[in-house]
């Protein structure tokens, strides 16, 4: 059996079970300045994180995520299976509800890969993705908490990712099908809509200064009380609007226990507890879904021996 490797292959974050850095990278032809966080790869150097790319619905239309994905595969063979360098790689990935069951094979495919070799850190790879098990995002979420919402007649799941929003109910432990919907309204989706407000006041601001902001972080830099207030204002009004279309859709959240997944979820924590519109609810942290990726890979794994 090959080393089994949860990614989370998000538009705006990759995340690991390790780590996670920003869905984007600078590439050179020769030798940056920095080996920090420096990826060589086919002759070509790429520097990981910093700016995030554009949203992209089919991520298999080039080699960015396959690229993305060789950091995240370094940091776990070196902190989770004692630095090893070479070996048998099987990926456990996932993709939003919405384009689960048309892109699932390609994606799968897209992985699939022999005698990968790259640098990281320094350090020299030699690694052969084997397979790749690919699964519904949010679903795989609550995996690793199985046996504490078995029972539950009727669990609402929102997955709050950098594009989309996966939507579905789970009821005793089985998901509910026809409940499923996906929402182009992602977190990425906020955070352009205040960049271009705060814009049109002469200002520049970056994401990472955003979500200071809404997490009510101290931003010693904000001379301007109504920058902040803006921000809030709008985080604010996105959750209520999101919570409004739900109810729409027919999630009942005031009476159902919800359960948000997703780094927007943690994001927003503040702004959906001190919502009226909903009732008991619970906030799985940003890697939920890699743990739950590799928890099922890994049953997969002993289920085909």
């Amino acid at each position: 059996m090959g080393y089994i490797i949860g990614i989370d292959h998000g538009n705006k974050a990759i995340k690991s079970i390790v780590n996670q850095y920003n869905s984007g990278f600078t590439v050179s032809g020769t030798m940056p300045i920095t080996k920090e966080r420096l990826l060589e790869f086919e002759g070509k150097y790429y520097s990981i994180s910093g700016e995030r790319f554009p949203v992209i619905l089919d991520k298999t239309v080039n080699d960015n995520f396959f690229i993305l994905s060789l950091p995240a595969i370094a940091e776990v063979l070196e902190k989770k299976y004692q630095g090893v360098k070479k070996g048998e790689i099987i990926l456990a990935c996932g993709l939003p509800i919405m384009y689960y069951g048309k892109q699932k094979d390609k994606f799968r495919e897209y992985f699939i890969r022999d005698d990968v070799s790259f640098t990281f850190g320094e350090k020299q790879y030699e690694v052969s993705i084997k397979d790749a098990y690919v699964y519904p995002q949010g679903y795989a979420a609550i995996m690793p908490h199985f046996n504490h919402y078995k029972d539950v007649s009727r669990l609402n799941i929102v997955d709050i990712g950098g594009y989309t929003i996966d939507v579905f109910t789970v009821e005793k432990g089985l998901l509910n099908i026809k409940s499923c919907i996906s929402l182009t309204t992602g977190i990425v989706t906020l955070l352009n809509s205040i960049k271009q407000d705060i814009l049109s006041l002469g200002i520049e601001i970056h994401e990472e200064q955003i979500e200071d902001t809404i997490l009510g972080e101290n931003i010693s830099f904000f001379q301007n009380e109504n920058i902040k207030s803006l921000i809030e204002e709008k985080t604010q009004i996105y959750v209520e609007e999101l919570l409004d279309k739900l109810k729409e859709y027919g999630f009942e959240m005031k009476i159902n226990p919800t359960i948000f997944v997703g780094g927007g979820s943690m994001l927003l924590q503040k702004y959906i507890e001190n919502s009226p519109k909903i009732g008991y609810m619970e906030v799985l942290d940003s890697f939920a879904n890699v743990k739950g990726f590799e928890l099922l890979a890994k049953q997969a794994v002993s289920r085909d021996r």
